[in-house]
């Protein structure tokens, strides 16, 4: 949270009413299915395998704090429990929702401070009936939460292959979804030309269609690979990455890595000194300019102002420059590009 724009991690509902932060369906091991269930297990047995629960985060000021001042972004995924659990999911989706409710209304959050995702279809649906409080996405392809991944890979490919962007961004926002939450191979690579109609992507024309299709909604992608960084974050999407080691201050082709270029965007004068900047004078570069820049909350109207209108005008955001700004003030907007780590506890991609 502190390193970056924010993180994005997984919620499931264990047996006890808890929400633990786990990726997988299952705990590795040989063990009958039923009994590495993560869902059909209770708190103290997660917690003795070293799985950490949603209000031992809560407590770390470290991490509200830094939510709650504005600028980062937790982007939440909530889990669909495995077959073997035999759980109605919409059920399970309701009681996560209110327990988020419950556990995140003593905070005093920013707008868009947080975002809740998941695979399931019902997501929108159950939203509503329940009255969730924050906002939400589904997450596409659609990946079941069963198999091996390459299982997953392979069962969400016709999902895939029958998607297209815009779409997928009509779609959102009949259900009032303010951002999407999409694979990278969506706008990358020759996978982009498997979708119906004329493909988006990240550069020239068909980054020009995406952006003035999503008109200023929120893009969230993964995979995020360190190469494409730049050319990700210059086409307005937020990215989740697997890359948040500190002590990264250089991209592989030898440009400066800044990680922060939401909640702490670099002025001119930083942005030329890190550019022009190699070796140990780089890293004690960045250090500096992390403790000197100011942050998404500290920063003054005018300077909000102009980096929303600068964004807003050249990835065709909806609009005028007024209600931007006015975005702005109350939090970062959707579309702003945001670095988010990817946390991934449990994520094994096992059976």
């Amino acid at each position: 949270m502190r390193f970056s724009d924010g993180v994005e991690f997984d919620l499931r509902l264990n047996r006890d009413g808890d929400l633990v932060i786990y990726h997988d369906e299952l705990l590795p091991g040989s063990e009958p299915k039923n009994e590495r269930c993560v869902e059909l297990l209770g708190t103290n047995e997660l917690r003795s395998k070293g799985i950490a629960t949603f209000d031992e985060l809560l407590s770390k000021r470290a991490f509200t704090e830094t939510l709650e001042g504005g600028g980062k972004t937790a982007c939440i995924e909530f889990k669909i429990p495995h077959p073997v659990s035999r759980i109605d999911h919409d059920t399970q989706l309701n009681s996560m929702m209110e327990l988020l409710d419950q556990m995140l209304e003593p905070l005093d959050l920013p707008e868009r401070a947080a975002l809740v995702y998941s695979f399931s279809p019902r997501i929108s649906k159950v939203a509503k009936s329940s009255g969730f409080g924050l906002p939400i996405t589904r997450l596409m392809p659609h990946l079941r939460p069963w198999g091996v991944w390459k299982v997953k890979r392979m069962v969400g490919s016709p999902h895939f292959a029958r998607s297209s962007v815009p779409s997928i961004i009509r779609y959102l926002r009949r259900n009032s979804m303010p951002a999407m939450g999409i694979a990278l191979e969506f706008l990358n690579s020759w996978t982009r030309w498997i979708n119906p109609g004329v493909p988006v992507g990240l550069h020239g024309r068909s980054l020009e269609r995406l952006n003035r299709t999503r008109a200023g909604m929120g893009a969230y992608v993964w995979p995020a690979p360190i190469e494409l960084e730049d050319l990700l974050l210059n086409a307005g999407i937020s990215l989740v990455s697997d890359h948040m080691n500190p002590d990264m201050v250089s991209k592989p082709d030898g440009s400066v890595r800044w990680p922060r270029p939401a909640s702490q965007p670099l002025d001119d004068d930083w942005r030329n000194r890190l550019a022009s900047s190699a070796g140990a004078e780089r890293v004690d570069l960045v250090s500096e300019a992390a403790a000197s820049l100011p942050t998404w909350s500290e920063l003054g109207a005018e300077r909000r102002r102009n980096i929303v209108t600068e964004q807003g005008n050249r990835m065709h955001w909806s609009g005028s420059e007024d209600n931007w700004a006015s975005l702005a003030e109350e939090g970062l907007p959707w579309g702003s590009p945001r670095i988010l780590g990817h946390r991934g506890a449990g994520k094994t991609h096992s059976s």
